[in-house]
């Protein structure tokens, strides 16, 4: 297990190195002076407004950290723009449990990167950070907010300013635009996106609108064969009754069929997945002799038969080498649910055969594999030690440890 746990580490280093290179894009910064450098910008999908990024002129050049005091404005060309602006950000927290009583806005003077969503006579931007989302249009060169926020009355009841709406229909000079487009609109990017675009699209304005790149689907089902390297070593300790039996490695097949939701931000490099897996250890049988007081030489045996449904549930990263090539790693927990006659028999001489029964048990699960063309993957996975015998630990122990070799096939 030494050897595959080194050969693990190893492909989660390479797998991170290889990320770090490959997610610069090509995009350009324009600095406090007005000039515009083109080069490469990390793109990390920002889910949140950034306060700096990472850029280097080319492939060969070392990257630098740039703040927003430094540049007015970058862009990773075609994906997502930013603009650095100093505006009034309403700060009151959107969290249910923390809204205050007051309707009108705590507004806080602030420098940041905003988002562009749409660009043109009418321009959308987008402000966001762990605690609030808020939204920003200029028009003739002066940005200014969209003004909504929910607040407490009465004790309990949740109310709503929507100054928003006003804004906008002072902004709609557009006859196809009607108010009731407008008085149904959620403040979402979705919703004043598309407000947006009829708003430029109405008297024919040229627009631009940054759309994120993401997968055609977030949530993808995959069959995975695969080859379990496993051992076992068992003892049953009950005072001066001890047998030890290692049972030793075992190769053999492994089934299983993934669930897997793709989180959609970070470049879709983050996933959630479940996986129920059929394994086993075949029905295996050892003699295990014993000395007696007389000095006789008596015969025992041990024999172990486990069979289960494993489902890891846990988390994966994917590290991108091109379009069709990339890498990624699990962390999994596992529930372990034995099937059938999943047991334990010791038959000590002259003694009543013992049966002990297999219970359900928990461990953790790591991997490393490489997928190709979102379809075909190959994947290594070692498995922490398993006590076969949690519920009773104290005296009988059956450590399991396996490693798999993994195909997978994805069917949508």
């Amino acid at each position: 297990m030494n050897k595959h746990l080194l050969t693990f580490l190893f492909g989660v280093i390479l797998c991170v190195q290889l990320s770090a290179q490959n997610n610069f894009e090509k995009g350009y910064v324009i600095n406090n002076d007005g000039s515009k450098v083109e080069g490469l910008i990390k793109n990390m999908d920002w889910n949140r407004s950034p306060s700096q990024i990472e850029f280097k002129q080319d492939n060969s050049a070392s990257s630098k950290l740039l703040s927003v005091d430094v540049i007015k404005e970058f862009e990773v060309e075609g994906k997502a723009k930013y603009v650095r602006s100093e505006v009034d950000i309403d700060m009151s927290s959107d969290d249910i449990n923390s809204l205050d009583d007051d309707e009108k806005p705590s507004f806080t003077k602030k420098t940041a990167f905003l988002k562009v969503i749409v660009e043109g006579e009418y321009t959308l931007y987008g402000y966001s950070n762990e605690n609030v989302k808020r939204f920003f249009y200029q028009q003739e060169g002066k940005t200014e907010p969209l003004v909504f926020k929910r607040y407490m009355i009465s004790g309990s009841n949740v109310a709503k300013n929507n100054t928003y709406m006003r804004q906008l229909q002072a902004l709609s000079n557009c006859e196809n635009i009607k108010a009731s487009q407008i008085s149904g609109l959620e403040y979402r990017e979705s919703d004043l996106k598309d407000i947006f675009i009829k708003f430029n699209t109405c008297k024919n304005g040229d627009y631009k609108s940054f759309e994120k790149k993401t997968s055609n689907s977030f949530f993808h089902v995959s069959v995975r064969p695969g080859v379990n390297f496993s051992s076992l070593d068992l003892t049953n300790g009950k005072g001066a009754d001890i047998f030890g039996s290692d049972f030793g490695s075992q190769t053999n097949f492994r089934i299983g069929v993934e669930l897997e939701y793709v989180m959609p931000f970070n470049n879709n490099k983050w996933a959630i997945i479940l996986e129920p897996t059929y394994q086993y250890f075949k029905k295996t049988e050892k003699d295990v002799p014993t000395t007696t007081i007389l000095g006789e030489t008596v015969a025992n045996r041990a024999s172990i038969k486990y069979s289960s449904i494993e489902v890891p549930i846990g988390v994966r990263y994917y590290a991108f080498l091109n379009e069709k090539s990339k890498f990624f790693f699990n962390a999994s927990f596992i529930f372990d649910v034995p099937v059938g006659e999943s047991e334990a028999v010791f038959e000590r001489y002259q003694f009543a055969a013992e049966k002990i029964k297999i219970g359900s048990s928990t461990n953790f699960g790591f991997g490393v594999g490489y997928k190709y063309n979102d379809r075909f993957s190959v994947e290594l996975n070692m498995h922490t030690k398993r006590n076969l015998f949690g519920s009773d630990s104290s005296v009988r122990t059956a450590d399991y440890k396996n490693f798999s070799v993994i195909l997978g096939y994805t069917l949508f």
